[in-house]
């Protein structure tokens, strides 16, 4: 599959999670959409006053795309043989961020305040560090399964594949 119709066919598939998808189809598309949202920050120009109707079309580009870009996920893994629901996986490093950047609020405020200083201001941010790991090591752990997953052949039906046709 070339990089047009691959592009064609995720677009098609719009928010089909059935069925399977080819590396070819999977990594042509990962390619486009990083060439689309290189495009569009590079046109949002100085990060410091970026460009209001660049990056309003830089979030829609970034929101039509996350269907198409889920769909193809789970095709994908279902074309290695495994099930899209692995990619629920990514709810873990997602629910410890928001764990981790809850607890930091109360020693962000403190500091602020200027009620946690000296030895407590360094314990409460040696504890924030000890917080903000696991969410990195899951997101980190979950990336390289992604990419372990994505990379694998295809695997037919008669493999075993029970996505496959």
């Amino acid at each position: 599959m070339n990089f047009g119709t691959a592009i064609k066919t995720v677009f098609t598939k719009y928010a089909d999670f059935k069925g399977v998808a080819s590396r070819s189809e999977y990594w042509w598309f990962s390619l486009f959409s990083l060439i689309m949202s290189g495009v569009l920050n590079a046109l949002m120009g100085d990060p410091n006053d970026p460009n209001a109707v660049v990056s309003g079309i830089s979030l829609l580009w970034s929101l039509g795309i996350l269907i198409p870009s889920l769909a193809v996920s789970v095709r994908r893994f279902h074309d290695a043989g495994f099930s899209g629901k692995w990619l629920l996986l990514y709810l873990v490093p997602t629910i410890l961020f928001v764990v981790a950047a809850a607890s930091s609020i109360p020693v962000i405020v403190s500091a602020v305040s200027g009620t946690l200083t000296g030895d407590a201001l360094a314990a409460a941010i040696a504890g924030l560090i000890g917080v903000a790991v696991p969410p990195l090591v899951a997101g980190f752990a979950m990336f390289v399964f992604n990419l372990v997953v994505s990379l694998l052949p295809s695997k037919s039906a008669a493999n075993g594949n029970k996505y496959a046709a």
